[in-house]
């Protein structure tokens, strides 16, 4: 029968101490272990397939080593980096993660942290696939609770967000560096909190440089939206030189219109995506620019902090944590043409 490993196996192939490795497997190595070091005890405890004994943790610590957590999804579907993440770095640490799907419902959520409660959860993580402001249920007062991707209006929580602002300030810099002096954006529903930071960062970024910017702003975040948004910017007797286009089907919407219109990206034209999270935008021909989100690292950062609250009687300092955006360049971005090399728009050819 094969010996099952160790903490010390861990720590002797990592060539860290055995305190090291509990501390990075208990969630409370931020401070106290080099970043090199907490990814060497991860790499040797998945390599060792190492899981510390749950029975003789929970009885020594009086807990369950389970961690409740409620998500929902959007338009777009569940946010599969994050609910990845959150499996991996919680399993790695010796947890047990329970997902709640709450539907984006009170009723659902009620109902789901009633049974997170009867499983005596040390601990929760809200994971929102778009970023909004949460008003936490009165029992996430008492529990270590996280939010991902969205924030407490009232600061009481601590949260874990992208900079959807700097984001938008990214995407813009991209074009303004290529040499672009006139923007095109289509801009999700204004309702939205992601789109509006998104859009907000263009805009100051733009401004910076006194660069002209048009937006054409929809109602949904689909295809047929940001075909019918980008024909009109392109139709225009004056056209954006680049389009930004604030989430990933309204690029793909984009470009189908280009190609529409007669219009090659990138040569006669620039276009960047906010996001990839579908993997559409960046497989797409020519691939896409796009503003990645720090989906992944945002989850681990949530369970760091989780654990850490699961660890302290008082559920640890509240923070907000926010993660930098940065651009992904492809092969959508090039220089602008001189005025009177760019084409006419063609007639639709639907």
């Amino acid at each position: 029968m094969v010996r099952k490993a160790t903490a010390q196996d861990v720590a002797d192939l990592a060539g860290v101490s055995r305190s090291a490795v509990s501390l990075v497997l208990n969630g409370r190595a931020q401070g106290h272990i080099a970043r090199d070091k907490q990814q060497a005890i991860i790499d040797a405890a998945r390599q060792l397939n190492y899981t510390p004994n749950a029975v003789a943790v929970s009885l020594r610590n009086r807990r369950t080593r389970t961690i409740g957590v409620l998500t929902w999804s959007s338009p777009s579907g569940f946010s599969i980096p994050m609910l990845h993440a959150t499996l991996k770095t919680t399993t790695a640490a010796g947890y047990l993660s329970i997902f709640m799907d709450t539907a984006n419902d009170r009723d659902h959520q009620s109902q789901a942290l009633a049974t997170l409660r009867d499983h005596q959860v040390d601990a929760l993580l809200v994971i929102a696939p778009d970023l909004i402001d949460y008003r936490p249920a009165e029992v996430m007062r008492t529990i270590p609770t996280t939010l991902v991707n969205c924030l407490d209006p009232s600061g009481g929580l601590t949260s874990v967000v992208a900079d959807e602002h700097g984001a938008g300030s990214a995407a813009a810099g991209v074009l303004i560096e290529a040499g672009h002096t006139s923007l095109g954006v289509i801009a999700g529903p204004s309702d939205s909190m992601q789109s509006r930071l998104r859009l907000e960062g263009i805009e100051a970024a733009a401004a910076a440089n006194r660069i002209g910017v048009s937006v054409q702003a929809v109602l949904n975040r689909d295809i047929d939206s940001g075909f019918a948004a980008a024909r009109t910017l392109l139709s225009a007797s004056e056209a954006p030189t680049a389009l930004i286009c604030t989430h990933e089907r309204l690029a793909v919407g984009a470009v189908l219109a280009a190609a529409n219109l007669g219009i090659a990206i990138p040569a006669d034209l620039s276009l960047v995506s906010m996001d990839d999270g579908e993997q559409l935008a960046s497989q797409l021909v020519p691939h896409l620019t796009t503003i990645e989100r720090p989906d992944r690292a945002m989850a681990e950062q949530a369970v760091t902090a989780t654990l850490q609250g699961v660890d302290e009687d008082d559920g640890g300092e509240i923070r907000q944590l926010t993660l930098n955006c940065s651009p992904a360049i492809r092969d959508s971005v090039a220089r602008p043409q001189p005025p009177n090399r760019r084409p006419c728009p063609q007639a639709d050819r639907r």
